[in-house]
């Protein structure tokens, strides 16, 4: 790969990742599409998946108190079962189709929180939590386990779960990264374990990150001026551009 093209992919990256630490997610997703262009998704995923990993590791590192640890265990435990068939259905289906449906899916939910959301800003009467809700909110973590899995970007899927139960924009940021470090963690594992991790992939990862190390210092520096309300309309703003981003 040309020197210009590797610039060109570490930009993208950095931009993306400039997002990813800001709001927690989002980094994969709205780099996948040009990166993959650039550079063919064969080395876009597995580059992705280091790439994340050793951020979601600083930042969750850097803000441990603010991760909630009792929705970190529920999200990561019901994602990982997940995880597996994510990555079996990525190597036996068609891509295009699945990225569609994503995209269609993050793009409802966006519109969806963008009309509704703003309603919880006032509304204080904490309504019980219905069993009906909470075996919705498991089942699409379920699915984000699969998402991720296969693309690495199950963000829009937890987002859904997300939002609604980690109200303090640290805790959704911080907790998120630890997420994304031990899923990628994983697979990474499992990608290693199956020698698809060239020397390559790995040059092309340590590039990559210089330029997403620059993304992380202005998002942590720009996330401490973000208000609340503002946050939560980023991240589905964020979300929308996503699904736009996935059906291209």
């Amino acid at each position: 790969m040309e020197l210009s093209q590797v610039i060109s992919f570490s930009m993208v990256v950095m931009c993306a990742y400039f997002i990813e630490g800001l709001i927690g997610f989002g980094g994969t997703i709205m780099a996948l599409p040009i990166a993959s262009a650039i550079a063919g998704l064969k080395v876009t995923v597995p580059v992705m998946t280091i790439v994340v990993l050793i951020a979601s590791v600083v930042i969750a590192i850097r803000d441990f108190k603010h991760i909630d640890k009792k929705e970190f265990i529920k999200i990561t435990s019901l994602m990982v079962l997940g995880l597996p068939i994510g990555m079996w259905l990525f190597s036996s289906l068609p891509e295009r189709p699945l990225k569609v449906a994503l995209g269609i899916f993050m793009i409802i939910v966006a519109i969806k929180g963008l009309y509704d959301g703003r309603k919880r800003v006032e509304e204080k009467k904490e309504k019980a939590k219905s069993k009906y809700i909470e075996i919705i909110h498991n089942i699409v973590l379920f699915l984000g386990g699969i998402v991720h899995g296969a693309f690495t970007c199950g963000g829009p899927f937890v987002v859904v779960y997300a939002t609604a139960n980690i109200k303090d924009k640290s805790s959704f940021r911080a907790t998120l990264c630890a997420l994304w470090a031990t899923l990628n963690a994983i697979m990474l594992s499992i990608n290693i374990f199956r020698g698809e991790i060239t020397s390559g992939i790995m040059t092309m990862s340590l590039i990559t990150m210089v330029f997403v190390i620059v993304a992380i210092v202005l998002s942590n520096i720009v996330h401490k001026k973000i208000k609340g309300d503002s946050f939560t309309k980023f991240v589905y703003v964020a979300l929308f551009i996503s699904g736009i981003l996935m059906m291209m």
